[in-house]
C-alpha cells in the first residue's frame, strides 16, 4: 500500500487533447443519461433499451434520454461510471477507462458524428431578422511583403467584424475609423439553412446553390494560379458559415455530418489555433494548400482556422506581377474569442 499518485501515473502515457475530450464527453453523456433516467421515472425503460439497438449502448439512442429508466438501468449506469472513471487529481483530468471513449476519433466520419451530437445538445442563439453577429478573433497578421499570401506567426492582432443575419453582408472598422460594409460569400442565411428538411444532404445542396449564385458576375483577380475545386470551395464555405454565422444546433449538427461526405476532407489531430488552444480539425488538402477547421477536443465547439501551402506556387496579378509563394507558408491562423448577437453592424456587446 502507500503507492502515491505520481508512482501510479508513472507509466501512463500523456493524453492527447482529443482523447481527453472524448473521455470527458462520454462521462458527461453517461451522467446525463443517469440523471434523465432518474427524473423520467420507471416507465418504458426496458422497451427503450430494446429499441435502442447497437449493442445496448447507453445514451439517447438506447432509450435513456428523455424516456426514463428502471432502477436496474440507473444502477447499471452508476456502476459503469464509477467503475470506468479514474480521477487524476494532479492533472485535473477525468478518464473513462475500458470503453471506446479512451480512443480518439478513428476517422473523419466519427469526428463528424461526435461533433454533431455535441452540437445537438448545446444551445446556440440565432440572430433574428435585421440582427448582426459580432465576432472577435485573434489572428496572425499578414507578413510584410507577402502580398496577402503569408502570415507572421510571431505576432497577433485582434480582429472584430459583424455578419448580417441573412449571411449576405460583412462589416468591419477600417484604420480611419469608418465602418465598411460589403457583400460576402456564400451568402446563405441561418434561416435558409434551417428550413426543413435539415439533413447533411440538404446542407450540401443549399451551400452549393449559394456558391453557384455568388459566382455570377464575380471578378477574378488572379490571372494565373492553381484551380480551385468545387470540393475545396464547398469546404471553405462551410468553414466560413461555422465561424461567421449564428447557426442553431440542428443546422450546425447537419453541417458537421456533411463535412465528412465531401471528397478530400480528412481529420488532423493536435492542431493549435492562434490562441494556442489544441484541438482536432476537419482538413481539406487541395492542389497546393491545406485548410483546417479546428474544433475543441472536449466539447467540439469551433475554435479557429489554419491554412498552409503544401507546395511552391507562383501567382500572377495584373497590378503587382508574379508572386512566388513557398511551400509551408501559413495562409491564415485564427482563434475565435467571442461572438454575440447585436442590433446593428459596428455595435459591440
Amino acid at each position: 500500500m502507500g503507492v502515491g499518485l505520481r508512482e501510479f501515473r508513472r507509466d501512463t502515457p500523456e493524453m492527447t487533447a482529443e482523447a481527453e475530450g472524448a473521455a470527458r464527453a462520454r462521462l458527461v453523456a453517461a451522467m446525463r443519461a443517469e440523471r434523465e433516467g432518474r427524473e423520467g421515472g420507471e416507465k418504458g425503460a426496458l422497451g427503450g433499451l430494446e429499441r435502442g439497438g447497437r449493442g445496448g449502448r447507453v445514451g439517447r439512442k438506447a432509450g435513456l434520454g428523455r424516456g426514463g429508466g428502471s432502477s436496474v438501468v440507473r444502477l447499471g449506469v452508476r456502476v459503469a461510471v464509477a467503475a470506468g472513471v479514474a480521477v487524476l487529481v494532479g492533472a485535473g483530468i477525468v478518464l473513462v477507462r475500458g470503453g471506446p471513449a479512451m480512443v480518439p476519433a478513428a476517422n473523419v466520419r466519427e469526428l463528424g458524428e461526435r461533433a454533431a451530437e455535441a452540437a445537438e445538445s448545446t444551445p446556440a442563439p440565432v440572430a433574428g431578422t435585421g440582427k448582426w453577429l459580432y465576432i472577435k478573433q485573434l489572428q496572425a497578421p499578414a507578413a510584410e511583403g507577402s502580398h496577402g499570401f503569408g502570415r507572421d506567426l510571431g505576432k497577433r492582432m485582434t480582429w472584430e467584424q459583424w455578419t448580417s443575419s441573412d449571411g449576405k453582408q460583412v462589416a468591419w472598422y477600417q484604420p480611419d475609423g469608418k465602418l465598411l460594409v460589403q457583400g460576402t460569400s456564400p451568402g446563405v442565411s441561418a434561416a435558409e439553412l434551417s428550413e426543413r428538411p435539415v439533413t447533411p444532404e440538404e446542407m450540401i445542396k443549399r451551400v452549393e446553390s449559394a456558391l453557384q449564385a455568388s459566382r455570377v458576375g464575380a471578378i477574378v483577380d488572379v490571372d494565373h494560379g492553381p484551380p480551385t475545386t468545387e470540393e475545396e470551395e464547398l469546404f471553405q464555405a462551410i468553414s466560413q458559415l461555422m465561424s461567421e454565422q449564428s447557426l442553431g444546433p440542428e443546422v450546425r449538427a447537419a453541417l458537421f455530418r456533411a463535412l465528412p461526405t465531401i471528397p478530400g476532407v480528412s481529420m488532423t489531430r493536435d492542431v493549435a489555433d492562434a490562441d494556442g488552444r489544441k484541438g482536432v480539425a476537419f482538413s481539406y488538402a487541395g492542389s497546393w494548400a491545406r485548410s483546417d477547421l479546428i474544433l475543441d477536443a472536449t466539447d467540439y465547439r469551433f475554435l479557429g482556422t489554419y491554412g498552409v501551402t503544401l507546395k511552391d506556387q507562383t501567382f500572377e496579378y495584373a497590378d503587382v506581377g508574379k508572386v512566388f509563394v513557398k511551400a509551408g507558408t501559413p495562409l491564415n491562423w485564427t482563434a475565435q474569442l467571442e461572438t454575440q448577437v447585436v442590433d446593428r453592424a459596428g455595435l459591440k456587446p
